[in-house]
């Protein structure tokens, strides 16, 4: 089995275009890829809304639904398997508020993902998110990217290698990189995703596949983290 956890559908500003389930399904099929997480562009997070998720979930039985948090920060319930922060209060991919981590309702949020034993895809500049895992340690957290949006990997591998609750998408980063998260923590916090329609799922799962892991980590890698984390009914 192979689970993409990283996936946007729906419209994008910032690309001008519309990720439709159906071309996710057929990129699926095309690599080999049997279940994905899927949630909104950040420029369409708060538009959409969780229930237009949950809804194509529904149509899309492949599919599991992801809650995108905004600044507002309603609570998820049982229903996903995943919260998507992005730059929560801040500038898409440029710029964390550090005010945010001060917003009387983050507590009550941070507690709710922790009672659902829920992780949180987690984008942030390095310094914010140091100081999210020091506020709150028992919040599961995955970076994607091995952390590329937010800074150079390789700070964010020495930041959190020690930190049991923080792991990693491989997502459109380079196949060297991988291999020294791997390396360095193991293959048991990573995770596999493509960030489509960023990244082509062929493309980003051959990275995996030619780094000639052991069976057993690269099984953790392609789907058995995410079923743990994620509570994946498989």
């Amino acid at each position: 089995m192979i689970i993409d956890s990283h996936i946007h559908i729906g419209l994008s500003l910032a690309l001008n275009t519309n990720v439709d389930p159906d071309y996710v399904v057929r990129s699926m099929d095309r690599a080999g890829i049997d279940r994905c997480l899927v949630f909104p562009f950040p420029s369409y997070g708060d538009v959409y809304g969780c229930e237009w998720i949950l809804e194509v979930c529904e149509q899309y039985p492949r599919f599991s639904p992801v809650f995108y948090v905004t600044d507002k920060f309603e609570l998820p319930d049982e229903r996903f398997v995943a919260v998507k922060w992005h730059w929560v209060g801040g500038v898409s991919d440029t710029s964390s508020n550090y005010e945010t981590l001060e917003n009387e309702r983050l507590p009550e949020f941070a507690d709710r993902v922790v009672e659902l034993k829920m992780p949180v895809i987690f984008e942030e500049e390095l310094r914010f998110t140091s100081l999210f895992v020091e506020k709150f340690p028992d919040v599961k957290l995955i970076i994607p990217h091995l952390g590329l949006l937010g800074g150079n990997p390789m700070d964010f591998l020495q930041e959190f290698k020690d930190f049991e609750n923080v792991y990693f998408d491989t997502a459109l980063a380079s196949q060297t990189t991988i291999k020294n998260f791997i390396d360095e923590i193991g293959s048991e916090r990573i995770l596999f995703g493509s960030d489509v329609p960023f990244g082509e799922m062929w493309s980003e799962l051959s990275k995996i596949k030619r780094l000639d892991l052991e069976k057993r980590d690269e099984e953790k890698i392609l789907f058995k983290n995410v079923v743990r984390f994620c509570r994946l009914n498989i």
